[in-house]
């Protein structure tokens, strides 16, 4: 008997120390949260730097839920962990310093499930991560009738699954934040994870109502605000989003990484806005067409069928459709210069920063062949955009012009019909200093370059095959560089797929003069 009655009070003391850091650590943790949220994921065009997330040591912050029964464990990383704690003394009056004291009887409640949380914790903290998934499933309902148990399920799934973000990535651990939530819905950390996973991924999953919930739990993070913003502006609600830009800059978290987000999306709310602010706008099942309401809309119904057209057609080519509508915006010829700033042999652009298709009307129903293949040409660029998750920069310029010429149709010559209309040697600019923007390329590098990009994403496809061009591509979204991606899915270096284009551009120059 005196055993045991030793170990009930050892029992008692570690929940203390427990309960004591816990709150300790999950203030620390919040705070950690508030300085290391990973940037928006806005958008970007080929002339801007991506944004992407802070690198750090850990994809997440380390978090380790104190379990009734569980005192830290040697060798466990804790947030920001004092050297030593002293005898509890009584601060000096007037100071806010914390205190620590022994609980009064009754006030830790106890749970006859503290040793089964404690064999989670010691599973998930040595890696067994997927036995510990299992047996904290398997916890039957009654054990959920203790407010207190119900907490530390919560902790230890958000604990499982953040070690699963820091070895797999986001998806894997979303899933165990939804399990966290179910188990104490009133859980602002499992919310924010759960937001910040899919903000990392782009996910659809990201409504309005699961950013205003957790805004609501956490009203002073200002990445919620942003991401808010964000999803409003991709809704054309250029008020909602200022309104939550204005949040997000009265709670502003001061790190390079968030001050970056924030500028980019000030800005594109404010061009936006310039831009935008007397126009209507018409839907369509994957469209949102905005246009000068003094204008003829046959213009917008005729584009929306054209874009209508080009969702099924080249969604099937692609395989792959957008994850939600596509923004287009009409543009008399002057305003088309101004507002998206393109330069002069530019047809229409897909804007990247602000998401959106843009191109001039003047003369469309004129000459309906050219609006045509416009539309279908940025439409592609709007795809991969939606593809690399907002990362259009992941995907080489040459290469995203390429896919836009083939999948839209466009009729460019092929590149060996034009070197052979010159009767002579041309000298192409390698691929690898297409990949970045070509704004600033003079009229006739431009012409050069496109041939070239719609040249050698033709051998591509004809000597990969589509599918193996949707595996490099996939790759590409994954944050792979070009190099890295060819060798992974063509099974060749880089520059011997340029040598063997090149050569195959040479062969075809040489059947023809036979």
């Amino acid at each position: 008997m005196d055993n045991e009655r030793g170990s009930g009070i050892a029992g008692l003391l570690y929940v203390l120390l427990a309960f004591i850091l816990f709150f300790t650590g999950y203030e620390l943790w919040l705070r950690q949260q508030r300085s290391d949220a990973p940037p928006l994921a806005v958008s970007s065009s080929t002339s801007a730097a991506p944004i992407s997330p802070p690198k750090s040591s850990s994809a997440t912050p380390e978090i380790i839920p104190l379990v009734a029964g569980v005192g830290p464990q040697p060798g466990v990383f804790q947030p920001n962990k004092p050297e030593a704690i002293s005898h509890p003394t009584a601060p000096e009056q007037g100071s806010d310093e914390s205190i620590v004291r022994l609980a009064e009887p009754g006030e830790l409640p106890a749970s006859i499930y503290a040793g089964n949380f404690q064999s989670i914790l010691l599973l998930a903290q040595q890696g067994n991560l997927s036995e510990a998934q299992t047996k904290l499933a398997a916890f039957p309902k009654e054990a959920f009738a203790d407010p207190q148990s119900r907490k530390t399920a919560a902790r230890l799934w958000i604990y499982i699954g953040a070690k699963l973000w820091d070895a797999q990535g986001p998806a894997t651990a979303l899933p165990l934040m939804k399990k966290a939530i179910a188990v104490d819905p009133d859980n602002p950390p499992a919310y924010q994870l759960l937001i910040r996973g899919y903000a990392k991924l782009n996910s659809p999953e990201l409504t309005r109502d699961l950013l205003e919930k957790g805004i609501a739990m956490s009203p002073n993070d200002p990445w919620l605000h942003l991401y808010l913003a964000d999803l409003l502006f991709d809704k054309d609600d250029l008020s909602g989003a200022a309104l939550h830009l204005d949040h997000a800059t009265n709670r502003a978290a001061q790190t390079p990484a968030f001050q970056s987000s924030l500028k980019i999306m000030t800005d594109k709310v404010k061009r936006a806005e310039k831009a935008e602010q007397k126009f209507v706008s018409r839907d369509s099942s994957h469209f949102k067409v905005k246009f000068d309401g003094n204008d003829d809309y046959e213009v917008w119904n005729r584009v929306l069928e054209i874009l209508e057209d080009a969702y099924r057609e080249i969604g099937q080519k692609f395989s792959y459709f957008p994850s939600k509508p596509i923004m287009v915006v009409l543009h008399s010829r002057q305003a088309f210069r101004s507002a998206t700033g393109s330069p002069a042999w530019a047809d229409g652009l897909f804007d990247g920063v602000l998401g959106r298709i843009q191109i001039p009307t003047q003369g469309a129903l004129t000459d309906q062949q050219w609006l045509t293949r416009v539309l279908r040409h940025e439409y592609v660029h709007a795809l991969l955009h939606d593809r690399m998750g907002g990362r259009l920069g992941a995907v080489p310029t040459w290469l995203n012009e390429g896919l836009a010429m083939q999948l839209a149709g466009d009729p460019w010559p092929d590149l060996d019909e034009i070197v052979r209309g010159r009767g002579r040697t041309v000298t192409l600019i390698p691929l690898s200093n297409l990949e970045g923007g070509w704004g600033n390329l003079p009229t006739i590098l431009a012409q050069l370059a496109y041939l070239e990009g719609n040249s050698a994403t033709l051998y591509l496809i004809d000597r990969f095959g589509m599918e193996k061009m949707r595996e490099l591509v996939g790759q590409l979204s994954k944050g792979q560089s070009m190099d890295t991606a060819v060798a992974d899915r063509l099974f060749i270096p880089y520059a011997e797929f340029e040598r063997r284009w090149i050569d195959h551009l040479n062969e075809k120059l040489k059947a023809g003069r036979t």
